[in-house]
């Protein structure tokens, strides 16, 4: 494939909304393909009823990572160095380009693979614009689980 070199202008906002739907700085040239990625996108949608017949039911799919259900569409980031690499949830599988990881796969696909994906590993969740720290979800899911079992009633 060859490239062009034609400067092309985009506004500073969408820059900015683009750098913070990818977790990627709008200032960083690693845009670039994601950019390319939506252009061939927008230009090629799936068919909506092959794309509805092959999804699950919106609440059944998902990946299961212990105590931490993350839902399909979820967003996995990680960095080595100055370079952020990023997965998704699709089904029931964490997707790297065609490849399927763990989250420690995942964590662990750059650099000396002994990271702790729980602590490497930032999510963001369908429909929300924040990304979260894997570690703070599980705490958080704990803290639920634990409050569930408080008000439960006893049985005898």
């Amino acid at each position: 494939m060859s490239a062009l070199d034609i400067p092309v202008r985009i506004d500073a906002e969408l820059l900015r909304e683009l750098g913070d739907f990818t977790g990627i700085l709008w200032s960083n040239i690693a845009l670039e393909p994601i950019i390319c990625e939506a252009i061939r996108a927008y230009m090629q949608p799936p068919p909506a009823d092959q794309a509805q017949a092959q999804q699950p039911a919106a609440s059944d799919a998902g990946y299961q990572w212990k105590q931490v259900f993350l839902p399909e569409g979820t967003r996995l980031r990680a960095r080595f160095g100055r370079a952020p690499y990023f997965a998704t949830v699709q089904n029931a599988e964490i997707k790297c380009g065609e490849q399927s990881l763990s989250p420690s796969d995942f964590a662990n696909l750059q650099g000396s693979g002994n990271r702790n994906a729980w602590k490497a590993i930032w999510l963001r969740f369908p429909g929300s614009g924040q990304w979260v720290l894997a570690d703070t979800c599980r705490a958080q899911q704990n803290t639920a689980i634990t409050q569930l079992f408080k008000q439960a009633p006893q049985a005898s």
